[in-house]
């Protein structure tokens, strides 16, 4: 349901303003970075 709250202006805002800032603590960047890793490999062994 939150997605529908998106729009491409709210996104073009976004990236114009850089806001809102979203902030990450770095445990969760480095647990989240493994799996995102894998799925470059992966997609670049099949040649995608």
């Amino acid at each position: 349901p939150y997605m529908k709250r998106n729009t491409l202006e709210k996104l073009y805002l976004c990236l114009k303003n850089e806001r809102p800032e979203v902030t990450v603590p770095e445990h969760i960047i480095t647990a989240a970075r493994k799996p995102i890793e894998r799925m470059l490999e992966m997609s670049a062994s099949l040649g995608l």
